[in-house]
């Protein structure tokens, strides 16, 4: 049971055992660990005596309590115990007391359910937060019926969605699903409810034109959605992935982004190879004594003077100011070439299409298809079936000679020094 003073890099930088669970326990605060899955996951519990039995409490998971917060659940779980009281005990009491509202189903279904079978239980939590919980959340869920499910839809809808649309569906249809299951309703109010959008396989590619424009646009979406922009192009990884990257995750001697297992969408550790246009761009940003993200939001101080980090948002207005760069960039290029700019529009995409694009440029580029697959790490195609079993070769010299001939693919492109991927210099 190691003690040490827990603050929060060191939290960040904690790495799961082999096997099993390990509890490292906060050194000042007798009880308070943060317990380590073998999986990558991380909770705060509280380890209290009462009436001669050993007890444990879970506090809440982590990042989403932060180290502060956990040390004032600490202390408050504490001085109950102090008063003879057992903090676990009543807060399951007053759990059962609470109505079964569509909010409280949900999140118990994200923890129980969601979150040990997919990684991608935040991307759920936010599509509930955003779509779910301002219609119904606070409603009952046995209450709920077939009308109130496609107000949900139809408001969403109404924001703007398309295919985004069924994927709530699906997410609600496993929660009702799940509800059932738990014996909280007796029948799904989703049954029978058809995806509202025709599902289309994207294939959405930059072209190189757009890729130019695109290149010398990056700066005009703001700090620091630029970098994170040519960052996405560079390394052909997903949005949030690069949007969360933390400093302890890069490894400059070896040239190297390290992703968790935690960190990414099939659960397997990843290791990406920075091109050095990539490490010119990550040398320009702030210090990571500053923070423990390379592209963080913004700092709360609380408590125990922690700190509270959250990754950059609002890609949306970035995306927008960067789209409509772009077509002041196409239109220029156009007018270059002798044609009339005014019927140049450049055609939707979102920041996906930069993982595609990528990917499709590096094929281009004479890349063998595993090598990409390794790349983007992707777990089928290539390398899926037997050959996971059998195949067990890294790539890693292949996958840097990928991105720095991508890197270079794109500095020839705009007809720049290699500087023009890695600074405000590309206008």
């Amino acid at each position: 049971m190691p003690k040490r003073n827990l603050n929060a890099a060191v939290v960040e930088r904690l790495k799961p055992p082999a096997q099993g669970q390990e509890d490292n326990f906060d050194k000042g605060y007798p009880g308070l660990a943060l317990r380590i899955s073998y999986g990558g996951r991380k909770s705060w519990v509280f380890f209290y005596r009462l009436r001669d039995k050993q007890r444990r409490m879970k506090l809440g998971s982590w990042p989403a309590m932060s180290l502060a917060e956990a040390r004032q659940a600490w202390r408050d779980a504490r001085n109950e115990v102090e008063f003879g009281r057992d903090p676990a005990a009543e807060r399951l009491e007053a759990r059962r007391r609470e109505p079964d509202t569509v909010q409280r189903v949900a999140e118990q279904f994200i923890e129980k359910w969601h979150r040990p079978r997919n990684r991608t239980a935040d991307e759920v939590v936010r599509m509930f937060e955003r779509h779910l919980y301002p219609v119904i959340g606070n409603r009952e869920i046995k209450d709920i019926g077939r009308k109130d499910i496609l107000e949900v839809l139809d408001k969403a809808e109404e924001k703007g969605l398309s295919v985004g649309v069924n994927r709530i569906l699906a997410n609600v249809r496993r929660l009702f699903g799940w509800a059932v299951e738990r014996g909280l309703i007796d029948t799904s109010p989703v049954t029978g409810i058809k995806p509202p959008a025709k599902e289309r396989a994207r294939d959405r590619v930059l072209t190189d034109n757009e890729l130019r424009a695109f290149l010398r646009g990056c700066d005009r979406a703001g700090d620091p959605f630029g970098t994170v922009f040519r960052l996405l192009l560079l390394t052909a990884q997903r949005r949030d992935e690069v949007a969360s990257a933390a400093w302890a995750e890069i490894d400059l001697p070896d040239k190297l982004w390290r992703l968790s297992g935690e960190r990414t969408k099939n659960g397997k550790p990843h290791d990406v190879p920075l091109s050095q246009a990539a490490l010119n761009l990550i040398a320009e940003l702030d210090s990571k004594e500053h923070s423990s993200l390379l592209f963080p939001a913004r700092f709360a101080r609380e408590i125990e003077n922690e700190e509270k980090e959250r990754p950059v948002s609002g890609f949306g207005r970035a995306k927008n100011r960067l789209d409509a760069a772009m077509l002041v960039e196409l239109r220029r290029m156009a007018e270059d070439r002798g044609d009339d700019p005014e019927n140049v529009e450049l055609a939707p995409w979102r920041l996906h299409d930069l993982r595609r694009t990528a990917a499709s440029g590096m094929a281009r580029l004479g890349v063998g298809i595993h090598v990409v697959e390794k790349l983007l790490n992707h777990t089928s195609g290539t390398f899926g079936g037997i050959v996971a079993v059998y195949q067990r070769h890294d790539f890693a010299d292949e996958k840097r000679a990928a991105v720095e001939a991508w890197a270079d693919f794109l500095t020839t492109l705009c007809g720049k020094t290699p500087q023009v991927l890695a600074s405000k210099a590309a206008d």
